[in-house]
């Protein structure tokens, strides 16, 4: 694949819309998108990556490398919101936990299809080896879709060289893209096999970012109240890595 071929996610909300209308996808799938979208402006306010980058941005990446590789609405709004049972703010201040309020809030704004591929892509392990273990035990029957969500989302996290920045896995990245590779192969998707195979040999040229690495945090969040200062106030003292501006 060259670099003229290569599938760039879309960082923008708008630009998310124009590649959606240009892959034909309706008025009516561009409006929910937009609604999604300003509901995940709200859940992830405040937050940005380890490297620095506006967690929104991502949200917006990860819906749009779904969108690229395939035209289902609900897998393009799970993306958006892979990390609503992670790290998302709900109305009533509490965890991002997935309880019952919680899950019929987000039905509410993104429908049932949509959050139950989303619960299940956080019960989905892939952090630092699960791509290796996985390729190595096999995909749990049924869990395909979710598999394609995970590795979809992989190319928004190898396309902007974040991971140079911000080692989130560690020394593992060239096995890491090795296995998303192969397990994207196994599921029949040779372009987005392709594209993480690309995006992943650019890391070897990236060494230089070594030296703005900030190996201190996991991420960092700018408290949109002082209730939310409170509570990860509150996670810092107990020994959590996030940083409160």
């Amino acid at each position: 694949m060259t670099g003229k071929d290569l599938f760039v996610p879309r960082q923008t909300n708008t630009a998310l819309y124009i590649q959606l209308h240009e892959s034909g996808h309706s008025l009516g799938d561009l409006l929910r998108v937009q609604k999604a979208y300003r509901v995940a402006c709200a859940m992830f306010n405040g937050r940005y990556r380890k490297s620095g980058r506006p967690f929104i941005c991502h949200a917006v990446g990860a819906a749009s490398s779904v969108a690229h590789f395939e035209r289902d609405l609900d897998f393009v709004l799970a993306a958006m919101f892979h990390a609503a049972y992670d790290s998302g703010q709900y109305p009533d201040g509490r965890s991002s936990r997935r309880s019952e309020a919680h899950r019929k809030w987000l039905e509410g704004r993104i429908g049932p299809r949509a959050e139950g591929l989303v619960a299940r892509v956080g019960a989905m392990k892939f952090d630092t080896g699960d791509p290796e273990r996985l390729l190595q035990e096999g995909v749990p029957a049924g869990d395909e879709d979710i598999l394609f969500l995970q590795l979809a989302h992989e190319v928004d996290d190898l396309a902007d060289g974040g991971l140079a920045f911000a080692p989130k896995y560690g020394r593992s990245i060239e096995t890491r893209v090795a296995a998303c590779a192969i397990l994207a192969r196994q599921l029949g998707r040779e372009d987005l096999a392709a594209t993480i195979d690309t995006y992943g040999g650019r890391y070897e040229a990236l060494g230089w970012a070594a030296a703005l690495q900030d190996v201190r945090l996991e991420g960092f969040r700018i408290a949109p109240n002082m209730r939310t200062y409170i509570k990860l106030r509150r996670e810092k003292l107990r020994g959590g890595s996030i940083e409160v501006i």
